[in-house]
């Protein structure tokens, strides 16, 4: 029996491979998930990750099974690798976004204990928060952002068809038993920022408590929605104890006794749900050789690394002459690193290597862009618009064109056309989950006057559970957009 996912609702192991081991590739209608190593249960992994997405689509209510970014998953063979691109020891897997696509990264190896984390329940922990960023980015408070996803990363499959949810996060369970609940009131009061190990677990594991108490125990459910409405809705000095009853102590004396209960789980049938085909291929030899390098590359790497990574996605691109996707992703590596010349001739390259390729247009753009930019002569603004142009077309659903095109009108000047703002809107609605789109599109819409509008839609980042120098300035724009908005709000009568 399905349990309808109300707070929400209301609101707005594989195997392991070896380092030389070829890449496989498995398509799904909202995943393609690259595999190092080819493995016989990577259509079965791809398959849970549609169930899983059906799963959430029917809980919160997203009818559209079209509706939504997809994402990109790549499984490492091993746990150093992973650990090596987020540049972390303590991580099993992470989740990211470049410009063009939001991404998991995650090891193929299996679970030491049923204590640890797996891959499985990395990922659907990631993906709820791709997906509740996607269909309800609102304020939430942080404790319920990962109370959120922690009740969705435990998701069972049992032969009958069905998909069992809201299962106990085994991971969790010593920080809960061993050390004891974190205090609800400091769990309300802070985000994830500057937690210990020990304490940080035991956050995750009581919100997902808490999470879990208000899905199953409707004697405060009204009250906790009512807190999470008045929040996203920007209510001032909100006091949480003034929601529930007893205050937050009396919240946290429930929850204790509730703990000590046999805690339930539900389970969804799925006599309605169309999976659609799944194809499993190998990959192009030089995108395989190179998909680490590229993995680098997308994932936000340090000024200072740069030159080394441009030399290495050099050296396998010599292997590849006659690869697009090479000389592409080695234009890209040469403009991130500055060296503009080269970046625009390996650009020229793929495209003559596939005229098709919009990555390939899209560094060419951005060269060109940047000539223009620095000559303001119009046959240079001509060439760049005509590269943004033809970026484009070549792909309408690559959301780096469309900004280009927004990025064109503001640094030549004059008035924003209206096809400008809806290229960057389009940008945005690809990949909401992209902190830069969302910051340009609040830009945007500031500059157009909409000042409520464009301070709302940075509360994702203004309330991430995570501290960061992004979430500090979302902060910052955010307080003076609300400035604005309240000098031109009209006068009551």
């Amino acid at each position: 029996m399905i349990r309808i996912w109300l707070l929400l609702a209301g609101l707005a192991a594989l195997a392991p491979g070896s380092a030389q081991a070829a890449w496989w590739k498995a398509q799904s209608r909202h995943f393609t998930v690259y595999s190092e190593g080819n493995d016989e249960r990577l259509r079965g992994f791809a398959e849970r990750l549609e169930k899983f997405d059906y799963l959430l689509r029917t809980v919160t209510g997203i009818a559209d099974p079209e509706q939504g970014s997809p994402v990109t998953v790549y499984l490492l063979s091993r746990d150093d690798k992973v650990q090596a691109l987020a540049h972390n020891p303590n991580i099993a897997g992470f989740y990211t976004t470049s410009d063009r696509t939001a991404f998991a990264v995650l090891s193929r190896g299996g679970k030491a204990s049923k204590f640890d984390f797996g891959a499985e329940e990395i990922l659907f922990h990631e993906y709820t928060h791709h997906f509740m960023l996607h269909h309800f980015p609102a304020a939430y408070p942080a404790w319920y952002v990962e109370g959120f996803a922690e009740f969705f990363s435990v998701v069972k499959f049992p032969k009958d068809g069905s998909i069992e949810f809201g299962h106990i996060p085994m991971a969790r369970v010593p920080g809960l038993v061993l050390n004891s609940p974190y205090p609800v009131k400091n769990l309300f009061a802070r985000d994830t920022d500057g937690l210990s190990l020990r304490d940080g677990d035991r956050y995750y594991g009581t919100a997902w408590l808490l999470t879990h108490y208000f899905q199953y125990e409707n004697t405060r459910r009204a009250e906790m929605k009512r807190y999470l409405t008045d929040l996203a809705n920007g209510v001032p000095d909100l006091q949480p104890d003034a929601y529930f009853a007893g205050g937050l102590e009396g919240l946290e004396k429930d929850l204790k006794i509730y703990m000590r209960h046999r805690l339930s789980a539900s389970s969804l049938k799925t006599k309605t749900m169309t999976i659609g085909t799944i194809t499993v291929s190998p990959v192009d030899p030089a995108q395989g050789a190179l998909t680490e390098d590229e993995l680098r590359l997308m994932n936000h790497p340090k000024t200072e690394d740069l030159p080394g990574l441009v030399n290495a996605i050099r050296a396998i691109a010599v292997k590849f002459p006659d690869s697009a996707y090479a000389a592409a992703l080695l234009a890209e590596a040469e403009w991130k690193a500055e060296d503009k010349a080269r970046a625009l001739a390996d650009a020229d390259r793929a495209v003559a290597l596939n005229p098709g390729l919009s990555r390939a247009h899209a560094v060419r753009a951005e060269a060109l862009l940047d000539r223009a930019h620095d000559s303001n002569t119009p046959g240079d603004w001509k060439a760049a618009l005509s590269a943004i142009v033809r970026a484009n077309r070549a792909d309408t659903e690559d959301p780096v064109p469309l900004e280009l095109f927004y990025r064109y009108n503001v640094m030549k000047g004059g008035p924003m056309p209206a096809i400008g703002y809806d290229g960057l809107y389009k940008a945005f609605t690809l990949l909401p989950q992209n902190p830069d789109y969302r910051f340009t599109y609040a830009h945007a819409e500031a500059a157009r006057g909409n000042y409520a509008r464009a301070s709302q839609l940075l509360d994702p980042i203004a309330y991430s559970p995570h501290g960061s120098e992004m979430r500090d300035a979302a902060l910052k724009l955010k307080a003076e957009l609300d400035a604005q908005a309240a000098k031109t709000k009209p006068a009551a009568p």
